[in-house]
């Protein structure tokens, strides 16, 4: 028996609509009658920091600065005569070392070992001149007294003055001509004044020189300088030698450089500040004194003019201050302390310095107190925290 199609229509409508209703009818008395879960009592999990123990003094405080190494001492090579360079030092060329007291240019000594024996015959001729008017001086003074009976002196013509004044005159002067010959025959010869390194030459064997033409230049290798531009306020914490009778009292200075892609150090001194204020940066120069920078002990290399280097000059904290890291130092001149309960202390301070690395506290904080290095986004007083080595999660 076939089905009528308005029947077979009905279905296909009905059908579908009844299973979705009978779906949510089903949902919904399943989500009425859900047992509610066990409720259990919640807690905040306490943050995981890292602390710092503040310890007694001791540790020098650290004021750094930058600045290039230039010789003590740098002399211009200038020759005093002229003449032709016979002789050249194998040890005078850019970036040479020399010995203190070492031949670095002989010029041709030709012309003045003539000079010099001139200057000898010269000054003979002058004696000769000063012994015969001396002679007649005193022929002249006897012959005077046969003449005139008198006890009255000869007159200062009758003694030949003048011509005595005038001959020791000329001896003198042949004197200082031959002296002036002997010192430019030496000259002849240029030789190392210190023990040092050449920085530059501009002379060669053969070639015509002039006196006061500059031929190069050479500098002591015993001591190298670095003058460090500081602001006036960290000069507060730097000894610096105030006379002659101060040196050696400056603040000790570590000189760290990168060099050949490591890392070296060398230990200086403070020995002056620079004469003026910069008047751009305001800032005070502090002159350091590095001795012996080309002992190359172990693979250290030397210290040569003209590396950029870092200085850090270990000056005097003030008594009773105790030094933290620089992250523990929050805005406001505050720190987080850690305290024995665990639980977070907002604590004001008494900052003397706050540098890159560390600051220097002088009140507020006591030796054994632990204060929070981390960063943390949202910080209460009171709220706790945990440390390494502490527990777990709260319970």
């Amino acid at each position: 028996m076939s089905v009528p199609k308005f029947v077979r229509t009905l279905l296909k409508i009905v059908l579908p609509a009844m299973i979705v209703l009978v779906g949510i009818v089903t949902l919904v008395l399943l989500v009425a009658f859900k047992p509610e879960p066990a409720k259990r009592p919640g807690h905040l999990p306490r943050p995981l920091v890292e602390t710092f123990e503040v310890t007694g003094g001791g540790e020098p405080l650290v004021v750094t600065g930058f600045g290039t190494v230039r010789a003590k001492r740098t002399v211009t090579v200038v020759p005093r005569v002229s003449g032709l360079v016979v002789a050249k030092s194998f040890d005078f060329e850019a970036g040479g070392f020399f010995t203190e007291g070492e031949t670095l240019i002989r010029i041709d000594e030709t012309d003045y070992v003539v000079a010099v024996e001139r200057a000898e015959a010269e000054l003979a001729r002058a004696r000769y001149n000063l012994a015969r008017a001396e002679e007649e001086a005193e022929v002249a003074v006897r012959e005077w007294q046969q003449i005139n009976e008198t006890a009255a002196d000869p007159s200062p013509l009758v003694r030949h003055e003048p011509q005595l004044e005038l001959a020791h005159a000329e001896q003198a002067a042949a004197e200082a001509a031959l002296e002036r010959a002997r010192i430019d025959l030496q000259r002849c010869t240029i030789v190392a004044p210190f023990t040092g390194r050449v920085l530059d030459e501009a002379v060669d064997s053969g070639q015509f020189i002039r006196a006061g033409s500059q031929i190069g230049a050479i500098y002591a290798t015993d001591t190298v300088e670095i003058t460090v531009p500081i602001p006036d306020e960290d000069l507060a914490w730097i000894d610096v030698p105030q006379g002659p009778d101060d040196v050696g009292s400056g603040s000790p200075v570590r000189i760290v450089a990168e060099f050949a892609g490591a890392v070296h150090e060398w230990s200086g001194r403070t020995v002056r500040t620079g004469g003026a204020i910069d008047q751009q940066s305001r800032l005070v120069s502090a002159v350091v004194e590095v001795v012996e920078p080309y002992d190359t002990t172990g693979e250290r290399p030397p210290l040569v003019p003209g590396m950029f280097v870092e200085a850090r000059f270990l000056g005097r904290a003030p008594a009773g201050a105790v030094a933290i890291p620089r992250s523990a130092l929050r805005p406001g001149d505050r720190v987080w302390v850690v305290t024995e309960q665990q639980t977070i202390d907002i604590r004001p301070v008494a900052v003397a310095r706050a540098g890159v690395e560390r600051a220097i506290v002088t009140d507020g904080i006591a030796v054994g107190e632990a204060v929070c290095v981390s960063n943390l986004q949202y910080v209460t007083a009171g709220m706790q925290v945990r440390t390494a080595g502490s527990g777990g999660e709260a319970k």
